[in-house]
């Protein structure tokens, strides 16, 4: 019987991480169809959404939204998610003040 409930919660677990993968890919495939211009970000618009996750945080994206009225939801979303979160992006773009 264990054995059963172990096999079953691997399996979940398995499926949970593809979902997660899927999820995933999916986002990536909605961000990289944005049309190109709408990508695009000065340093001046980094700056200010930096400076309003230090007040806000990541999570709320309905306020960060708020102060970066230039900006969709989804395009603040994608850009705190993959360009703020990321280390890599976030030196290349010497994006200064966002812990």
């Amino acid at each position: 019987m264990n054995r059963d409930i172990n096999n079953q919660l691997i399996e979940n677990i398995a499926l949970l991480q593809e979902i997660h993968s899927l999820n995933h890919l999916i986002e990536t495939i909605q961000f990289s169809s944005m049309p190109k211009q709408r990508k695009h970000w000065t340093k001046g618009e980094d700056e200010l959404l930096t400076q309003a996750v230090n007040v806000f945080g990541t999570e709320d994206v309905d306020k960060l939204a708020q102060v970066m009225v230039s900006k969709t939801r989804e395009q603040i979303y994608f850009r705190v998610r993959y360009v703020l979160n990321n280390p890599v992006v976030y030196k290349e773009r010497n994006i200064v003040g966002f812990q």
